[in-house]
Order: C-alpha cells, then structure tokens, then sequence
C-alpha cells in the first residue's frame, strides 16, 4: 500500500471514529452524488474523497477540528442539488465533503414572529409540508425546483418567487462553526437566550451575517428564515407580448409597479425565439434543438409571469392597477388566476405552483421529458441593468453564443426593483463529454462578454469560480484581497471549502495540495 493510499485509510478511520460508519462514504452510488452531476464520463476534477455526514453540530465541530489534525480540507454543501452549478462538487479536487442532508430538523416555526428556524438539511418540500400539517398560516417562497435546502440555497444568494423571493435577504440570524471550531452566533444570537435572534438582523456592532454566505468562511448550522403572512388570496398569471422589442416596454412598465409594490415578489420574464425560415433541425445534437427547447418554453415572444397577493380588497386594487398599466401596452395580453391562500397543491395549476409558494419539480420533469434523462445543465446567471435593451443584448449574446457550439438553453429574467438576473440553462447531452466541455467553454466566453458590459454573474459553476472572481478588478482587485485578507484571518490554512467564490488565502500555497487525499 503506498503513503497516499495509507493516509486516506487513516483519514477515513478518524472520521469514521468520530461521526460513525453511516457518516462516512468513501464509494458507490450514494458517494457518487457529490461530484458535479453532469461533469461527463471521463472526467476526473472536482471530486470529493470523501463525503461525511454529520447529524449535530457536535459533530461539525468534530469534523472541522479532526480535519485541521490531519491536514484535510472540507467543501461544505446542504442537500448538494445545486446542479446547474456543480452540486456538492468542490473547487479544488480531493476535498472531503462536509454535507450536511442530515442536519434536517425544524427547530421553530412561529407563526406569530413569521420566522422559521431551520438546519441546513430542511428542503423547501419539507418545510411546506410542515406548515401544511400544522395549518400554520405562513407562505414560502420557493425556487423553480423545491428539493434544495432552504438556508443552502439562500447562502448563495438563491432567489424564489413569492414576496421573500430574495432568500439571502429572509435570513435572520445564523449559527456559525468557524474554522477552529468555535460556535459563533451572529446579530441578538450572541445574547444568551435572546427572543430576538430570527426576528432582528442586527446585533450590537458590524453584521456579520453576509460574511458567511457565498465565502466558506464558517459552516452554517442553523439559520431563521422569513416567511410572509398567508395572504387571503394569490393571484398569479402572465403578460404576454408577442413582438421582438416588446420586451423594452415590457420592463418599463413593470418597472414602477415593482418599486410601487403593486406587482409583488419576483416576477420571471421567458424569451421564446419565434421560428425562422432557415432554422434547420441538427440530428447531430437531436434532441437538443430550438424546435424542442419550444416545446418547454411559455407561448408569446416575451412570457412575464407575476404575483399579486394579500386580502382581497388589496389584490383587487393592486390587479385594477396592473390592468391599467397593461392596457396601455400596445399588443399585450394579461392572463390572471385566482387561488385561496390556503391553497393546495391539487387546487392549483402545475403553472401556478411556483408562485403560490408550492415546492415542486415541474421544470425538471417537463425538460427531462423533452430531452431525455441524460439531460445536462450549466447555468449563466449575470446580474443586468434593469432595461429592456439590457434583456435584448444579453438574449442575443446567449443565442448566439451558444449556438455556435452547437447547444440551446430557456433564457429568463428574475426582476428585483433595481436589477435583474439572467437566468439561462445551457443544456446539453450530459453523457458526451464533448458536449459537456462545449457547455463550458460556452459559460466562459459568455461570462467575458457579460465583463466587457461591466456585468457578472452572482453565481458560478465551481470549474469557473477563479475566473468569474476576476472580473471584480477595481483597483487592482481591492475586494479579492479583502476577502483574501479575511480568510488569512478566520482560515489561514483554507481549511474550509478553498476557492468557494474564488476566495482563497492570500498566499494560496497555504492550502492544502488539491491531490493529497483523491483516491
């Protein structure tokens, strides 16, 4: 047996003592979840050696401090189902995976306050079906597909749908494991016995709550989590327009009704490319076509799905509203649906369900049935000015760069008041390496050209962390030495997930070698 091979025995038997052997997985299918789900068959980076799964955060602490003893680092996820931008795969190769799936408890829901408190581990699936068996009378907001964790997607600055449809922004309070193995709790968490630590987000001093989330500065244990009041009513529907330059008057009309909290939560804006003359089907890359990809996409040019939500009277007001804006939208169609509150999932149009606040995989299952269970995604997710000319460059770019790699993907817009987001899957065969590595070339060379607009993405696919980061260039890179400067502070060694958001120490030869513990 040669001294790697021994050393990650040794590595394994230490965390296999202290988490037990249900903890622990060194292979297998089960192991096998944890690199990125559609890296390719012969791919061989970003991959775990081992994966561990504490239950309490005892056991975290435990991991960390064993894990400084043996000169490992560890890649934190919560259930890992970021998939469009690698899952639970880390950045540098070897890492042990610190995944906390089992760390799933709800440990308050208070109805009263409007908060939950939750551990990484809880889905959006179970935390509906929480308020759901209890008739507590609070709404999610969810994701396009509610089998993630909660407090993990919204460390990554994930969004929903519904009014909290910013989930970094619903945290409140979190517990923190940081790289010595010291429990921190930030905001009134720090105060013994505070009321207050999931219902005010500032302490007595700096807030340190975003410094944990899209760093890997410390490992989140538990978190409060903002939930809305359950409105009387949900009205949700679409305003479709048919025109390629309708979606310059689209945005500005929806502009002031965000900013007027009339329209509310975060509506999503669908590019459907109109079929052309020349367009010809490539058996080549079948079924992997625009001609499919329509076949998932909204009807109309420009889709904007929307929510309206709250008692009766407000949502009649606010709809009367929206419809007078919309009226004055050469062309436009709006379509409105009307729900009870309490709605459930058999009352509500598979549609609906995202912005009535329901879980669900309708996206996953509609693309799968198009393009087969091989299907592969790699998500390109700059953050743009708020302008329909905004939306038409970044549509175009992704056309067109993604067609001359052969591949198509649904592009959409996620709207805040200020911003947006591009959301756009890039699909493809996730069996053909070949296909793979164009999907990632592609992301690259889009997000160089989003770079020359003074634009980035807010997340990346772990392969291209290092070089979205360094679009962040003002002043010779100020900030990636800042966060560099952290970590030199909190985790010099970069024990705990090096490279996460391409933050590493700021002599990076203090990390640990990424091969030492790859089996």
């Amino acid at each position: 047996m040669s001294d790697k091979d021994a050393g990650f025995h040794a590595t394994a038997r230490r965390f296999t003592a202290l988490l037990g052997a249900d903890a622990v997985h060194v292979e297998g299918a089960y192991f096998d979840e944890f690199r990125d789900p559609f890296e390719g068959p012969a791919a061989t980076g970003h991959r775990p050696s081992l994966v561990l799964q504490p239950d309490s955060v005892e056991q975290v602490q435990a991991a960390v401090r064993a894990a400084a003893e043996l000169g490992v680092h560890l890649w934190t996820s919560s259930m890992g189902r970021n998939f469009g931008y690698g899952g639970s795969a880390p950045v540098e190769n070897g890492a042990v995976v610190l995944n906390l799936r089992r760390m799933n408890r709800i440990l308050d829901i208070d109805a009263r306050q409007g908060f939950a408190l939750l551990e990484p581990g809880v889905t959006f699936h179970q935390l509906y079906e929480a308020l759901r068996r209890e008739d507590i009378p609070l709404m999610m907001s969810v994701p396009d597909l509610g089998w993630g964790s909660m407090i993990g997607n919204a460390l990554e600055h994930g969004y929903g749908y519904g009014v909290l449809g910013d989930h970094a922004s619903a945290l409140c309070g979190l517990e923190v494991v940081l790289a010595d193995g010291e429990l921190l709790r930030t905001g009134q968490g720090a105060i013994t016995g505070s009321p207050l630590w999931s219902c005010h987000r500032r302490g007595f001093g700096p807030a340190l709550d975003d410094l944990f989330k899209q760093s890997g500065f410390g490992i989140v244990t538990k978190a409060g989590v903002w939930l809305m009041p359950r409105p009387e009513v949900i009205m949700t529907g679409t305003i479709r327009c048919q025109g390629e330059q309708d979606i310059v008057p689209m945005i500005d009309m929806v502009r002031p009704l965000l900013r007027e909290d009339i329209v509310q939560g975060v509506p999503m804006i669908v590019g459907t490319p109109a079929p052309t003359d020349d367009e010809a089907e490539d058996a080549g890359q079948a079924p992997f076509t625009l001609r499919n990809l329509r076949q998932v996409l909204r009807p109309g040019r420009w889709n904007m799905r929307l929510g309206l939500y709250g008692r009766r009277e407000m949502v009649a007001t606010r709809l009367a509203l929206l419809e007078r804006a919309v009226a004055a939208l050469p062309g436009a169609e709006l379509e409105m649906r009307s729900y009870a509150g309490d709605a459930g999932p058999d009352e509500v149009e598979p549609r609906d369900l995202i912005s009535a606040g329901i879980p669900n995989m309708v996206l996953l299952d509609r693309l799968k049935a198009v393009f087969g269970d091989s299907l592969g995604h790699m998500d390109f997710s700059p953050v743009l000015p708020f302008t329909g000319e905004a939306a038409l460059r970044a549509e175009r770019t992704v056309r067109a760069i993604t067609a001359r790699h052969g591949l198509i993907g649904p592009f959409g817009l996620l709207l805040g008041s200020r911003s947006m987001v591009s959301a756009s899957m890039i699909l493809f065969d996730a069996s053909d390496a070949a296909r793979v590595a164009a999907a990632r070339e592609a992301v690259r060379e889009l997000y160089d050209e989003a770079a020359t607009w003074g634009c980035a993405p807010y997340r990346a696919h772990v392969s291209l962390v290092d070089h979205v980061a360094a679009k962040f260039d003002f002043n010779d890179h100020a900030l990636g030495r800042t966060y560099s400067r952290i970590r030199d502070a909190l985790d010099p060694a970069g024990l705990l997930s090096p490279g996460n958001h391409g933050i590493w120490p700021s002599r990076r030869s203090q990390s640990i070698d990424r091969q030492d513990h790859v089996k």
